[in-house]
C-alpha cells in the first residue's frame, strides 16, 4: 500500500512539473511580446522613450536600418548624442537630476559602463568593414544595453515580477531574436 501511495504522489509531482514547463513563457514567446516588457521596471529613465516607434517607423530600409536610424534620431532630438553619432555622457547624467539618490548613482554607472562597452563594440564593428547604412549602430546599441542594464538592477518597488518580466530579468532570452530558445 505504501509503495501505492508513493506512485500516486510521484505521478502527481511528474504532472505538476509538466504543468509548469509547459506553461512558461519561453524566448520565442517573450520576443512577441516584447512589447509588454516595458512595464518591467517604472523607475525613472534618462531617456523620454514616447517617441521611439514614431521614429523607428519613420525611416526607411530594412526593420535593422530603421531600428538603427529611428533610435540615432531619438537620442539625436534629446541632445544625447551628437551630429556625428557620438553619445553625450554628461547630458545623459544630467537628466538623471532628480531622480531617488541611489537609482541615481545606478543610473550612472548604467550610462557609464553602457557607453564604453557601445564604444567598444562599434570599434570592432569598424575594424571588420562596418557598419553599413546610413545609421550607425551607436545609439541603438546603447539603448539595448541600458534596457537589459535596467532590468537586472530595477529597484524592487519598481519591478513588475510578472512571469514575462521575471523571463526578461533572468537574461535566458538575452540572444537575439525569436529563434533563440
Amino acid at each position: 500500500m505504501k509503495l501505492l501511495e508513493s506512485h500516486k504522489l510521484l505521478f502527481v509531482a511528474v504532472i505538476a512539473a509538466f504543468v509548469h514547463v509547459s506553461s512558461a513563457i519561453d524566448c520565442k514567446e517573450l520576443w512577441e511580446r516584447k512589447h509588454e516588457t516595458k512595464e518591467c521596471c517604472t523607475a525613472d529613465t534618462f531617456i523620454n522613450f514616447e517617441a521611439l516607434q514614431e521614429n523607428i517607423d519613420a525611416q526607411e530600409g530594412n526593420h535593422h536600418e530603421k531600428f538603427f536610424c529611428g533610435v540615432h534620431k531619438l537620442l539625436q532630438d534629446q541632445n544625447l548624442i551628437d551630429g556625428s553619432g557620438n553619445l553625450d555622457t554628461d547630458a545623459m547624467k544630467h537628466n538623471t537630476q532628480g531622480f531617488e539618490e541611489s537609482w541615481k548613482q545606478t543610473s550612472q554607472q548604467t550610462i557609464d559602463y553602457c557607453v564604453q562597452r557601445t564604444e567598444e563594440t562599434v570599434a570592432e564593428i569598424e575594424q571588420r568593414g562596418g557598419p553599413k547604412g546610413d545609421c550607425k549602430p551607436t545609439a541603438a546599441m546603447f539603448v539595448m544595453c541600458v534596457g537589459k542594464v535596467t532590468m537586472k538592477q530595477c529597484p524592487a518597488d519598481k519591478w513588475n515580477s510578472s512571469e514575462i518580466c521575471e523571463k526578461v530579468k533572468s537574461g535566458e532570452c538575452d540572444k537575439r531574436g525569436p529563434k533563440h530558445h
